[in-house]
């Protein structure tokens, strides 16, 4: 058994599929009742768990051997993680995969990558084994604007420099193998696509998937600042996540691991790949 916490996320979605193509049996992990009808459907076995509540995630590993842990980008992060971790080692699972970030380490200078560390260094003083997987920015981030380049032929820029965007269905696919192959203990796994894109590049992939003329759009920090305000976003949580932003701009988000290909034998998906499956969402049927 092997459990998958955050299992309707953006990871967590096509791992499932990917464990599930393997054979391997799936518990599900979600803390929001309504998601349960549809996991089940799909095969899982479902648990109701929260990362605030340590008894309900031991419930929900009882009886598993290995489990994905993931969570939300969130000023209590470190908490949940410390709590999805010790909760593992007190239900008896040997090994834990844990999604973290590219760069996170004991030496990382930027608060994000300080936060994963802390999670990192604590799976690693469990005692049970651990995979890493550190990506970076997700490919399907850009879902998130889909409508409005459907409607308004507009990408919105909120990075102002090249950046080697991930696919999270590769992703996926490297959790899948650290949890099922041979070989996984302590490695740590890098993540990024296979090109560093500028917002320009980006929208001329865009304009030629949809056939039409996608512009570029900056976004300012402050913009930034307060639409991640907006959305919810606690400040400390958007200082960090600008904080990454700023990197952008001065080149250091954009270089190309290959990690993906090393490890899959086969390339990491291209971003003009992931446009074109996602094309539908931004306005073509092609």
């Amino acid at each position: 058994m092997i459990v998958i916490f955050g299992a309707t996320g953006t990871i967590a979605t096509p791992l499932i599929e990917a464990l599930q193509a393997k054979g391997e049996e799936i518990r599900a992990v979600t803390s929001n009742p309504a998601n349960t009808e549809g996991l089940r459907a799909k095969g899982c076995d479902v648990a109701i768990a929260d990362f605030t509540d340590p008894a309900s995630l031991v419930q929900a590993c009882n009886g598993a051997d290995k489990a994905f842990l993931v969570t939300p980008a969130d000023v209590d992060m470190r908490q949940w993680k410390a709590n999805a971790i010790e909760a593992a080692k007190k239900a008896g699972v040997r090994h834990v995969v844990m999604s973290t970030g590219l760069g996170a380490s004991p030496k990382a200078g930027l608060v994000l990558g300080q936060w994963h560390s802390h999670s990192q260094e604590l799976l690693k003083a469990s005692g049970m084994e651990w995979t890493l997987v550190q990506p970076t920015y997700f490919m399907q981030n850009l879902l998130w604007q889909a409508e409005n380049i459907a409607a308004n032929n507009v990408y919105m820029d909120d990075l102002g420099g090249a950046v080697s965007w991930v696919d999270a269905r590769d992703i996926a696919d490297v959790a899948a193998l650290a949890l099922t192959g041979e070989g996984q203990n302590e490695k740590a796994y890098g993540l990024t696509g296979p090109e560093g894109l500028s917002g320009e590049q980006i929208a001329a992939l865009l304009s030629e998937v949809t056939g039409r003329k996608i512009a570029v759009q900056a976004v300012t920090p402050e913009q930034s600042r307060a639409g991640m305000a907006a959305a919810g976003m606690a400040p400390v949580v958007v200082d960090a996540m600008l904080e990454l932003t700023a990197l952008a701009p001065k080149g250091y988000l954009g270089a190309v691991d290959p990690t993906i290909e090393n490890v899959l034998g086969r390339p990491a998906r291209s971003f003009e790949q992931f446009i074109r499956d996602h094309a539908t969402a931004f306005g073509t049927a092609s």
